[in-house]
């Protein structure tokens, strides 16, 4: 059965693929060379780099004097394959060549940027997917994925939940359409409820095909524009900053972690326990840092998928969303990083803002984020009436 909506991007971000080197070992032979890094990169790159040995046997052997003479032995550079054929699904944007599991990418709307960080395989996704209905009004999605314990979690998120929130909300709204009796506030609390709805049906999807003693889990923080408003849910610690009224920054998300009094007296409540570790972290039962989230099958009881959803109208002033996993906010805070992308904006190339993204995810990193950093910007002044 065919989906109701446009499907633009939905992307698990690469794997870092591990390369094995094995190195065979035999005599020197007169004939052999020894490559410098020019040399291997036009083997790489060009297939250049066959040396014809009757004409550089004498160059060789000064090459060789002169790393004796320095009483260095000779380096040997053995390249290694870069993730360039690894991309994000239906965008085409390679990896850099010196940068596994680098991931840009610029849509019609938004940008993002992307790096694995060094502990483990990457497990951040993202999704977009817009719907127009009748050429004047519009609904688009954005989400940004965090997994843990594995990537099935986030992969099946990633694929399912905007679909899910779109074709909801589109029901709600044909539902609505009907009851000529319903006010605003009233339309406003169906669309969030709808959202909700998606939120746990995607969370029952994933325990149903994952059940068998599957423990991994995901955060999320997705944006949803209807209507002329702006709806950002998320479970666990992504999170979403609001830019307005000429670069302030305002969260438009608090973090589901266990350090939260509420979250944590909902957990005692329910006959589980939270307990700090030695690195100071709250967690549930004493394993999962966050308090809500999709998977987690062992913890559902206590770790739950329903979102919490906060609604902006999209008036004059409001100027982007900041989407991001947690390998940013962990370093960087609403603020800084508002006014990063705030003198992207402020040039007159779109790329900047592009440029911006993979600033944020630099500064991330440059002060010790060891977690995957996944950053995307959602222009909403094109949504503005």
């Amino acid at each position: 059965m065919s989906s109701p909506v446009g499907l633009i991007a939905t992307a698990p971000l690469p794997l870092r693929r591990k390369t094995k080197l094995v190195a065979a070992l035999a005599p020197p032979q007169p004939s052999s060379v020894v490559a410098r890094p020019a040399e291997v990169c036009d083997a790489v790159v060009s297939g250049v780099g066959a040396v014809d040995q009757p004409q550089q046997a004498e160059s060789k052997r000064k090459k060789t004097t002169a790393w004796s003479a320095r009483g260095r032995p000779s380096r040997l550079v053995i390249p290694v394959a870069d993730d360039a054929g690894e991309l994000a699904a239906g965008w085409g944007a390679a990896a850099a060549p010196v940068k596994e599991a680098d991931v840009e990418v610029e849509g019609e709307g938004f940008w993002l940027a992307s790096r694995a960080g060094p502990r483990h395989a990457m497990e951040d996704a993202y999704s977009v997917v817009t719907h127009k209905n009748g050429g004047d009004s519009q609904l688009a999605f954005y989400g940004v994925f965090d997994g843990h314990g594995g990537r099935a979690a986030v992969d099946f998120v990633s694929q399912r939940l905007g679909q899910n929130v779109v074709s909801a909300v589109l029901a709600a709204g044909a539902e609505r359409r009907d009851e000529a009796s319903l006010v605003v506030v009233e339309d406003d609390d169906a669309v969030s409820a709808a959202i909700r709805a998606a939120y746990l049906a995607t969370d029952s999807e994933l325990l149903a095909q994952h059940q068998q003693g599957a423990s991994g889990g995901a955060c999320a923080a997705t944006a949803l524009v209807t209507g002329g408003d702006l709806y950002v849910a998320h479970l666990g610690d992504c999170r979403a900053v609001l830019s307005r009224d000429g670069g302030a920054a305002a969260a438009l998300t608090a973090d589901h972690t266990c350090a939260a009094e509420g979250e944590r007296a909902r957990i005692e409540r329910g006959g589980g326990f939270v307990s700090r570790s030695g690195s100071g972290v709250w967690r549930v039962q004493g394993s999962l840092a966050v308090s809500r989230s999709f998977g987690d099958a062992g913890l559902k009881r206590w770790v739950l998928a329903e979102p919490a959803v906060a609604r902006v109208p999209l008036r004059a002033g409001c100027e982007f969303l900041i989407v991001a996993s947690d390998g940013l906010w962990d370093k960087v805070g609403n603020q800084e990083a508002v006014d990063v992308v705030s003198r992207s904006r402020n040039a007159a190339a779109t790329s900047s803002v592009a440029r911006s993204c993979a600033e944020l995810v630099d500064m991330a990193q440059r002060r010790g984020s060891r977690d995957d950093v996944t950053v995307m910007v959602v222009d909403l002044e094109r949504f503005v009436r």
